[in-house]
C-alpha cells in the first residue's frame, strides 16, 4: 500500500478505498484495483515518459493480461480525471514510447491525521445465496456454476469496484453494496431467474417477499446474458448477477469469478426502459471489458 498521497487534476487518490475524491466539491469515483494503481505508477512517475512495458510490469506484476488492458485503463482513467482523449492534457499517450502523466497537474498532499485510524471495508454480505465447494473444470464439459461461484463467500476480500462513465443520454452512478442494503432488509429476498438457461451464469432477482417468482423484466436482458455465457465458457469463468428494478432505474451488479481472482462492478442505469437496445449494449459492453482486463488463468 503506497504511504503517500497525491492529487491529479484535483483529484485526490485514496488507494485503500480505491477511490478518488475531488479536493473542491468532494464527489467520490471509485477505479478498479489496477486502475488505482496504474493512477499511483503514474503519479510516482510525473513528468516522466513510461513504456507500456514498464507500466505493465509496475501495474499487473506477473500476472499475463490483455494487450488491450492497459490501453482500456487508461481510457478509463482519463475519463474519471475529466481529461479529454483527444486533447489528452492530464496523461499523454507518447507514440511508439507510452504514457506520461503531466507534472503540472499532479501534486503531493499531506497525510491526513485520520488516515492511519481508517476502518476496514465491509465483506460481502452474509447471507448471499449459498454456494458449495469448487470443483475442477475440465474441457469436455462447461464449468458447473457451483464450481466457478464458490469463492464469492463470506471470508473473501471485498470485490473492487469499478468507475462507468456516462453513455448516450443513460446516467450511471456506482453503489459499493446496494444489494446488502435489500438483503439485510426483511421484506425483501433474492429470487433466481433463468434457471437452467446458462451453464455459467446465476441470475437473482433482489425482490419483495411477496413479488412472484417469475420475472417478467428479466427477458428485457436475457439474450445478452446468453451471449456472454458462451464468452465465459471459453475464459473458464462463470459469473453471478444480482439485479433490481423499479420503474425508472435498473440497479445491476455482477461479479466474475476464475480460479485465478474476481471482480465485481455496480451499475444504476436510469430511464432504462426506454432503449432496452440501449441497456443491453451497455450490460455486454462493461461485461466483456471487465472480463478481458482479468488476468488470465494459466492452465496447468
Amino acid at each position: 500500500m503506497n504511504t503517500l498521497r497525491y492529487a491529479v487534476n484535483n483529484w485526490s487518490l485514496d488507494e485503500a478505498t480505491g477511490t478518488i475524491v475531488h479536493l473542491e466539491t468532494g464527489k467520490v469515483r471509485r477505479l478498479g484495483e489496477y486502475q488505482i494503481k496504474l493512477l499511483y505508477c503514474l503519479a510516482q512517475h510525473a513528468g516522466q515518459t513510461l513504456s507500456r512495458n514498464e507500466l505493465t510490469a509496475l501495474v499487473w506484476e506477473r500476472r499475463v493480461i490483455g494487450d488491450n488492458s492497459l490501453s482500456n485503463a487508461i481510457h478509463a482513467l482519463r475519463a474519471a480525471l475529466e481529461d479529454d482523449g483527444k486533447l489528452q492534457r492530464v496523461i499523454k499517450t507518447i507514440p511508439k514510447h507510452g504514457y506520461l502523466l503531466e507534472a503540472e497537474y499532479c501534486q503531493l498532499l499531506e497525510p491526513s491525521p485520520e488516515e492511519s485510524s481508517q476502518p476496514e471495508r465491509p465483506e460481502v454480505p452474509a447471507n448471499l445465496p449459498p454456494q458449495t465447494a469448487p470443483v475442477e473444470p475440465t474441457r469436455d464439459a462447461a464449468p458447473q456454476p457451483a464450481a466457478l461461484f464458490a469463492a464469492i463467500k463470506r471470508n473473501t476480500k471485498s470485490l473492487r469496484i469499478l468507475l462507468l462513465a456516462c453513455l448516450a443520454g443513460l446516467l450511471m452512478s456506482g453503489g459499493s453494496w446496494w444489494y446488502a442494503s435489500y438483503l439485510h432488509n426483511s421484506d425483501f429476498t433474492y429470487q433466481e431467474q433463468g434457471k437452467n438457461l446458462y451453464s455459467n451464469i446465476l441470475a437473482y432477482r433482489i425482490a419483495l417477499t411477496s413479488d412472484s417468482e417469475e420475472d417478467e423484466e428479466f427477458k428485457r436482458f436475457s439474450s445478452v446474458l446468453q451471449k456472454l455465457n458462451q464468452k465465459l465458457i471459453a475464459h473458464d469463468a462463470g459469473m453471478t448477477v444480482y439485479y433490481r428494478t423499479t420503474e425508472q432505474m435498473l440497479n445491476y451488479t455482477f461479479a466474475i469469478q476464475t480460479q485465478c481472482g474476481n471482480q465485481q462492478l455496480v451499475m444504476t442505469l436510469y430511464h432504462w426502459r426506454t432503449d432496452n437496445q440501449k441497456v443491453n449494449t451497455i450490460i455486454s459492453r462493461e461485461t466483456e471489458r471487465v472480463l478481458d482486463e482479468m488476468a488470465e488463468c494459466k492452465k496447468s
